[in-house]
């Protein structure tokens, strides 16, 4: 028979209800929506012993049979030997029957226990009554019974009420057997005393292992009903994080688009830099809300690295070709120092932002006027250290700039010098990746941040070809937006570029649409309204001959799942808020592939 042990589980524990049963170890029961998982629990505690208690069967029974043969006469171990083994028989079955939590409800397993219990005790009564009929050789007492008292109070793990049970049973037919056959009054005071001291030593242990069990079961809960809680809180932090990643970008790569508009259409002076001030306005609220999703999506665990090899020093040289910009603009000379023939094995987008944190740190908080990337051989590990003149830190400080929103230098908060989650995301990116990192600094000798990634093997990489320089892209564009102002932005940019544009609300829209005109280049939204998203209409224009050219998604969607599914797809993904400037190569990409082809 097979008793599912669902009956505890089908009402969600909570700390409060748990929290409230604390109160009540004192009566050994607890409520109904806890004292089921209880006796599952027990049960499970109970069945953990059966290996023990099996051994001990085994092993004491032919003993005492051994005993039975040596020190009995005839006539009485000749009746007494059958019955252990039949005993012995009998506790193996029951252990078998009973310790099967999952598949035996614990109310009758205890029940099961507990018979086997009182017979073991019943068959010693038997044998010291059957003994006490004849001479003997060594005179038989009731020492035998507190062996077996010991097995039930404390060996096989009852609850407190079973074994209180089964022992006063066992201990009241002793007592009976022995004014029965004849027993002094100061046999049976003796007998009384001792195993009634006995048993009730016995019961007060029981009642304290049971309290302990069941204390330790709502510690268990209390864990379990934290963990729950933890689950729901991450999880609701992470679909804050994906309608945070999604709501807001939506805005932001609508102004950022709007902005290049206006940069390329404004020619009075004034005017141009009114937009510039709001272009960088915009450009910097892209970056903090970069920021804060990456702390946010890296302490939920969101993040998962993609290893690849790739060689170092050209990928370290475009990444500190993006920085030296802005380090112009302050008067710092970056350096990169770098063995040609390194390469690495790592996730090239985290490490990208690992160094790239490291040196805006460097540029910006650092008052420094040379700032060097170097890199160095540590047995299986490439060292990567950042390595700034500035102005140092001390002890205190080289703890304190890796907290959350921490600033040393920009006591007034200004926004032009970030939020301060540049090192914390350094932070977490280590404890991702594994990576050995430390820093050296001391006031006024500038500093030395570096981690170790595993090195990988060089190989030689083909050289790139450059690509033609398009002042005016030409070409079909089909667009695929359920946003409105963000499909206007889109359109009203790709005409200004050269592009004539076709767009469409809905991928229903979409597939009707291009079986009518086709299109040079498709850009599609991920998340549109109706059945299907940006993906999916890919796949289904492709799949009944619609379309076949080149094709992005310019999503606000930066899950791991969906860059995944669109690079076996062969589309390319690009996402909000984009710059425009990104997404101008991109499209001059994708068009030239769609000519090549």
């Amino acid at each position: 028979m097979q008793v599912s042990n669902s009956s505890s589980q089908t009402l969600p524990v909570d700390e409060p209800t748990v929290i409230a049963q604390q109160g009540k170890l004192a009566s050994l029961r607890f409520n109904p929506q806890l004292e089921p998982g209880f006796l599952d629990y027990l049960h499970g505690k109970m069945s953990s012993r059966a290996g023990v208690v099996a051994c001990s069967t085994v092993c004491f029974m032919p003993l005492f049979m051994w005993v039975d043969l040596a020190f009995l006469p005839e006539a009485i171990h000749q009746h007494t030997v059958p019955i252990r083994v039949m005993v012995m028989v009998m506790v193996i079955s029951i252990l078998w029957y009973a310790c099967r939590p999952g598949r035996i409800a614990p109310g009758r397993a205890f029940v099961a226990m507990n018979v086997g219990y009182v017979c073991s005790g019943l068959m010693v009564i038997m044998v010291i009554g059957a003994s006490r009929l004849v001479t003997t050789p060594v005179p038989v007492s009731h020492d035998g019974l507190y062996l077996v008292l010991l097995a039930g109070f404390f060996l096989l793990g009852l609850p407190m009420r079973h074994a209180v049970v089964g022992s006063w049973i066992i201990v009241f037919c002793y007592l009976i057997t022995e004014f029965l056959l004849g027993a002094s009054r100061y046999q049976l005071i003796s007998a009384q005393l001792f195993l009634g001291s006995f048993a009730a030593i016995g019961s007060l242990g029981a009642y304290i292992y049971e309290y302990m069990m069941r204390s330790a079961y709502l510690n268990e809960c209390l864990l379990e009903a934290a963990r729950a809680r933890a689950e729901s809180e991450s999880q609701s932090k992470t679909r804050f994080l994906a309608t945070a990643s999604h709501d807001l970008r939506q805005p932001l790569h609508a102004m950022s688009l709007f902005i290049q508009h206006l940069d390329e259409r404004v020619t009075e002076p004034e005017s141009r830099l009114t937009v510039k001030r709001l272009g960088d306005s915009t450009h910097l609220l892209q970056a903090m809300l970069n920021s804060l999703l990456d702390i946010s999506r890296l302490s939920v665990g969101m993040v998962t690295p993609q290893l690849r090899t790739f060689n170092l020093q050209p990928w370290l040289r475009r990444l500190i070709g993006t920085l030296v910009a802005s380090a112009r603009e302050r008067d710092i000379r970056m350096q990169l120092v770098c063995p040609k023939h390194s390469a690495v094995h790592a996730d090239p987008v985290l490490l990208e932002r690992l160094v790239r944190n490291y040196l805006n740190n460097a540029l910006i908080h650092a008052n420094a006027t040379d700032v060097r990337v170097e890199v160095s051989r540590e047995g299986s590990f490439a060292r990567i250290a950042i390595v700034d003149n500035g102005c140092g830190l001390d002890e205190a400080d080289q703890g304190r700039i890796f907290e959350e929103f921490t600033q040393l230098h920009n006591p007034a908060r200004t926004l032009d010098k970030g939020v301060g989650l540049g090192l914390s995301i350094c932070r977490q990116l280590l404890r991702l990746l594994d990576y050995p990192s430390g820093i050296h600094s001391a006031p006024g000798q500038g500093a030395r941040f570096w981690f170790e990634v595993p090195a990988g093997v060089w190989k030689e990489e083909p050289r790139e070809l450059r690509e033609p320089a398009v002042k005016v892209i030409n070409g079909l564009v089909g667009l695929v937006e359920n946003d409105r102002i963000n499909r206007e932005a889109t359109e009203t940019l790709l005409r200004q570029w050269g592009c004539e544009v076709v767009s469409y609300e809905t991928a229903e829209q979409a597939l009707h649409g291009l079986e009518q005109q086709p299109v040079d280049l498709l850009l599609s939204d991920f998340r549109l309204e109706g059945q299907m998203d940006g993906l999916d209409l890919i796949h289904k224009l492709r799949a009944e001959g619609l379309y076949g050219g080149p094709a992005a998604l310019v999503t606000a969607d930066t899950s791991e799942s969906l860059l995944e599914a669109a690079r076996l797809a062969d589309v390319g993904v690009i996402y909000k808020p984009v710059l425009p400037a990104r997404l101008r190569r991109m499209v001059q990409k994708l068009m030239v592939a769609a000519t090549e082809s």
